[in-house]
């Protein structure tokens, strides 16, 4: 009878360790499987939150727009969404690190939406929404994480924190010419890509990128008030893509009013979108013009700031 009652207690002892180290598991796979644990009750309440909102789900359905921004649906458990992707909206594919255009977006592929915690949305179903602030594409093929980060990068769930590496990339949702390192991730919001964290609480990793999520008007306030010792902004120069690249050695690829427009020179190249002012050099950098792409009379013309930027 002993040998039996320690029989039984050995076996729910291993399904205990069996059954916690399996939750435990669960945790590591992401925040949003498992619901976060904070350290104390007034730590959460001092907390910053997110601004930002992550929505994944599978695009069922492509739509383009006569202003040439392109309307997605998703679904997903709770609901689904619809929602807009114009030319300036940023789009990681989640698979390669690297900035995408709408055009790569299809049907069948997951994706993970990140929008304001307070934009406005329809209610209709599935719920309909304007222009989203990113877009991850593939968001199935590895771990991402969206939050806001504090001075020590820990996010406000107290789940992750990150260790910026030489290796990690940085980029923000309005483009950048400058190297960004790990004081530029504190105190902002961001999406994480990372496949690998520590078996600890919070779990720390080496994220592969950070995309800063910062909204375009943020950008630009307090930059419009006019006095009368106040001078009139100076129009951006604007010179003809294709003259100007090809004098650089550059060919130059027109793919469609909605698709960008592909300069290539000796394995380098460089995507400039119609109606936006950001675009991408060597693959993956994204920067920020002057002005936005515009076509005039069946030319492109972007500012001349973009052509300097060619090397």
């Amino acid at each position: 009878m002993k040998k039996n009652l320690n029989k039984v207690l050995a076996l729910t002892l291993a399904f205990t360790v069996v059954g916690s180290t399996a939750a435990y598991a669960e945790v590591m796979k992401g925040e949003t499987t498992a619901t976060p644990v904070p350290i104390s009750a007034e730590a959460d309440d001092q907390a910053e939150a997110s601004a930002y909102i992550s929505n994944t789900g599978k695009i069922t359905e492509v739509a383009d727009t006569e202003d040439g921004n392109k309307v997605f649906t998703m679904d997903n458990e709770n609901g689904g969404l619809r929602f807009v992707v114009a030319p300036t909206t940023t789009i990681v594919d989640r698979e390669t690190g690297s900035v995408i255009t709408a055009d790569k977006l299809t049907e069948g592929m997951e994706v993970a939406v990140i929008y304001s915690a307070m934009a406005p949305m329809g209610m209709s179903l599935p719920p309909y929404m304007g222009q989203v602030t990113a877009v991850v594409a593939n968001a199935d093929k590895g771990s991402i994480s969206v939050g806001h980060f504090n001075d020590d990068l820990l996010n406000e769930k107290d789940l992750l924190q990150l260790n910026i590496s030489e290796k990690t990339t940085i980029l923000t949702t309005l483009g950048t010419k400058s190297i960004l390192g790990a004081d530029d991730v504190k105190g902002k919001d961001a999406v994480v890509f990372y496949d690998i964290t520590t078996r600890s609480i919070p779990a720390q990793t080496t994220p592969s990128l950070v995309l800063l999520l910062e909204e375009r008007e943020a950008a630009t306030e307090g930059t419009e008030e006019v006095t009368a010792d106040t001078k009139s902004v100076e129009t951006p120069e604007m010179v003809a893509l294709r003259d100007a690249a090809e004098a650089k050695g550059y060919s130059v690829k027109w793919q469609g009013k909605t698709a960008p427009v592909v300069l290539e020179k000796d394995g380098m190249t460089a995507q400039i979108t119609l109606g936006s002012t950001t675009y991408v050099v060597e693959g993956d950098m994204a920067m920020t013009s002057s002005a936005a792409a515009e076509l005039t009379d069946g030319v492109l013309y972007v500012s001349a700031d973009v052509v300097e930027n060619l090397k």
